[in-house]
């Protein structure tokens, strides 16, 4: 059931995905797994249950990725329609913005698990201390939506939560505490109610399942850390092997590479040359740059309040691509006077849907501090999607 799978997943790679599950009286039960895929083949290496944070510790590794999957006390859960602002609606007076969402979008409902950041944070921030490479999260039991091709059965049971499904849509779920354990076999791999949401994020992970929303944006520092020690490992053995064969290549053909030095020698005489004139290049315009921002045009309190009202207004089938404010008239040159459009914002982006962009540029217009919209280009391309660019006056 796996094998759509494999093309996605890379060709050998080992995910580490915990299981951070709350309990009464502020207790925590950790389930880790360690899953690792070699050609076509997927072996589950460690699975360890415990109470115990310091036995976490000492059984993942920093040199492979973590998945963090956050159920139990203190996370909600609720079914409901699809509606604009219905955040506010299941807060009622809290504040959004101090709650991680955890959403599964249908056509007609949508599915939500909700905690607050600070106790999603302080787990986090324990992890990445310990220079653990946090590359993605899950909260609650709706991520067992990217495993519905893959099990035979309608109903899934992740920890204390049952979900029903039928023709690869969730149509609800109950919570308990009595529900029964139940194990789930996917190809030769075994997983019970405490884990099958942990396979489900690893999947997750890679395949990434539009409806499955969850904003991870805080982690990408994360990701880019890990990419960077990926990197440096593999350049460092590369650089070691190279290194052994450049001395043994040089033993055999010193006269050779005296030559080439003396080449190398003159290239880099040029070279240094190129790189005098272009370092003269870049401070002319670094200077004029300093112009531009010392005018106060890109002073971040001047530019807030547009990116955060037209950010904020953005619908769902509609992406952003770039956010000019004032931007300039031409590129900056040496001998021209540097010019910009006074009083304009230029917004490009993408969109599938027309009613959504529509919607959009309603919301745009009816703000206080825009005078006129003008739509300079909205042309589809071959995946249906269309791109525009828009000028606001204000």
């Amino acid at each position: 059931m796996l094998q759509p799978l494999r093309h996605i997943i890379p060709l050998t790679q080992t995910f580490q995905v915990l299981g951070i599950h709350f309990l009464e009286d502020e207790k925590v039960a950790y389930t880790l797994l360690t899953i690792h895929k070699k050609k076509d083949e997927f072996t589950l290496r460690k699975r360890i249950k415990t109470a115990s944070l310091e036995t976490v510790y000492k059984e993942i590794q920093t040199k492979h990725p973590l998945l963090l999957h956050f159920s139990g006390v203190g996370i909600l859960h609720k079914k409901v329609v699809r509606t604009a602002n219905y955040r506010k609606k299941l807060l009622f007076k809290a504040n959004p913005d101090e709650f991680y969402f955890y959403e599964l979008h249908q056509e007609e409902s949508s599915f939500v698990s909700f905690c607050r950041k600070k106790i999603i944070d302080s787990h986090i921030s324990a992890f990445t201390s310990k220079k653990y490479h946090v590359l993605n999260m899950a909260i609650g039991p709706f991520v067992v939506y990217a495993l519905r091709s893959l099990l035979s059965e309608n109903t899934i049971v992740s920890n204390a939560s049952k979900l029903t499904f039928s023709k690869n849509k969730l149509l609800d779920f109950e919570l308990s505490t009595s529900l029964e354990t139940t194990k789930y076999k996917i190809d030769d791999l075994e997983f019970d109610t405490s884990e099958i949401a942990l396979f489900a994020l690893v999947i997750q992970h890679h395949i990434q399942e539009e409806a499955l929303v969850i904003e991870t944006s805080f982690l990408a520092q994360h990701k880019t850390d890990y990419t960077f020690f990926n990197a440096t490992k593999t350049v460092g053995v590369l650089g070691i092997l190279l290194l052994l064969a450049a001395l043994l290549y040089g033993h055999f053909t010193l006269k050779k590479q005296q030559n080439l030095f003396a080449e190398k020698k003159a290239m880099m005489t040029q070279l240094t040359e190129a790189n005098e004139t272009v370092t003269l290049l870049e401070l002319e315009k670094k200077n004029k740059e300093t112009i531009v921002a010392t005018s106060g045009l890109f002073h971040p309190k001047f530019l807030t309040q547009y990116f955060y009202e037209i950010g904020n207004s953005v619908e769902k089938n509609v992406v952003l691509t770039a956010i000019d404010i004032t931007p300039l008239t031409k590129k900056i040159r040496d001998d021209k006077e540097v010019q910009f459009y006074k009083k304009q914002i230029h917004v490009e982006g993408v969109t599938t849907n027309d009613a959504d962009f529509n919607n959009w540029i309603a919301d745009l217009t009816a703000k206080t501090w825009v005078q006129k919209i003008e739509i300079e280009a909205y042309t589809q391309d071959r995946n249906q999607k269309k791109s525009f660019v828009i000028h606001l006056y204000f």
